[in-house]
């Protein structure tokens, strides 16, 4: 252990906390893992061991709020609803969490937006668990004759793509003015009674 005390593992976490309150404060352009080695009382090679560079510790806060993002979403699929209204709910909160995190956190989600651009693997981790869920979702939906038999994770897709107007990160931020929820809602509607 270093003379911090911390594990390893504790200065990882440590680093990113570090960074997101950084990134509020000052932007994620300024952000300098020496700056943030110097706050937790390591050396900067020390967080060099956790993080080849700033890239990697800003991926590190990006995948961070994806893997809080898609424990919500598994909540929702482990819900005890009709699987029509999960999958209304999932979506929702898709779009909620992107908003909610546009508006709190814009700085953040600049970085994110930065990383989803070049699909970063975490980013595809993250797309990839989205899939999973919603083919859970859909299947789930056919066997309560909610939906239609066919190929779940075709469903999946074509819902994914129906609904990319409110989940797709730029998308999400150029239009973080609007209200989009109910229109949402209205394009949900429509895919949904097309696959009963």
């Amino acid at each position: 252990m270093p003379r911090t005390g911390l594990s390893p593992s504790e200065i990882k976490s440590k680093a990113i906390d570090l960074t997101i309150e950084r990134m509020r404060t000052d932007g994620f352009d300024k952000v300098r893992l020496v700056d943030v080695a110097k706050s937790i009382g390591v050396s900067h090679a020390v967080l060099y061991s956790h993080f080849a560079n700033k890239s990697a510790l800003l991926d590190a806060v990006s995948e961070r709020w994806l893997a809080s993002v898609d424990q919500e979403l598994e909540r929702v699929c482990g819900s005890k609803k009709d699987p029509i209204k999960k999958i209304h709910a999932w979506f929702m909160m898709l779009h909620r969490v992107k908003v909610e995190k546009v508006r709190r956190d814009p700085e953040l989600y600049k970085s994110f937006d930065m990383a989803a651009e070049n699909l970063k693997p975490f980013v595809r981790r993250h797309l990839e668990t989205n899939q999973r869920q919603m083919v859970v979702l859909v299947t789930e939906a056919m066997a309560t004759k909610k939906m239609r038999k066919a190929n779940a994770d075709r469903i999946a897709v074509i819902l994914h793509e129906a609904m990319l107007a409110f989940c797709h990160p730029k998308i999400v931020a150029q239009r973080i003015h609007e209200e989009r929820e109910p229109l949402l809602k209205q394009t949900l509607d429509v895919v949904l009674r097309g696959l009963k």
